[in-house]
């Protein structure tokens, strides 16, 4: 039987490389940094048009113009990775989510309209690197985007206006920024 010398230098470069290969596919958190180097989006948007035609009614439907602008977020978002959904408890902000998770059979998650800072460390904890999209009100939207260190882009989201899209991009370093753009009919 004939033996090949193989040079010591090549020796050594040949055991580095199987000790490196083992040692990458023993690393179950590889996997893990490769999304902590992404960025983590969140789409923000109000909920779509309600009925206001009942004052007493806390929790309405959303109106033709409303689940047409449902639709319209959907289409927007065709195309583009979307990992997860959060709403509020409200029908009219499900319904806005609604055509979006089931073209994406995604389910949606709720979480509490007042808790910023508890969606925040939701969403950084558990969608890291990721793309979500989240639904609120008027009044909670520019809260969640202060939340995550970004600044409002606008001063106030009047109670007429429904389409407004905030894309809010954290880097994996945590800085925040935010960028604003309508979708659906423009209406304020």
């Amino acid at each position: 039987m004939r033996y090949i010398k193989i040079p010591l230098l090549l020796k050594l470069w040949i055991v580095l490389l199987l000790f490196c290969t083992a040692s990458c596919q023993s690393n179950p958190d590889a996997a893990i940094s490769g999304a902590e180097s992404k960025p983590t989006i969140v789409y923000l948007v109000r909920h779509a048009e309600k009925d206001t035609s009942d004052a007493k009614n806390e929790d309405p439907d959303l109106t033709p113009a409303g689940e047409a602008r449902a639709e319209a977020l959907r289409a927007l978002l065709e195309g583009q990775e979307v990992d997860a959904l959060y709403t509020t408890k409200f029908i009219r902000n499900k319904k806005t989510l609604k055509p979006l998770a089931d073209d994406r059979q995604l389910e949606m998650q709720l979480y509490e309209a007042h808790d910023f800072e508890g969606l925040n460390k939701q969403l950084l904890g558990q969608h890291r690197g990721e793309t979500v999209v989240v639904v609120g009100h008027s009044n909670t939207i520019l809260p969640i985007i202060e939340a995550f260190g970004a600044e409002k882009p606008v001063n106030e989201i009047a109670d007429s206006a429904y389409s407004y899209l905030f894309k809010l991009t954290v880097a994996p370093d945590g800085t925040a920024t935010i960028e604003t753009s309508r979708f659906g009919a423009v209406n304020n």
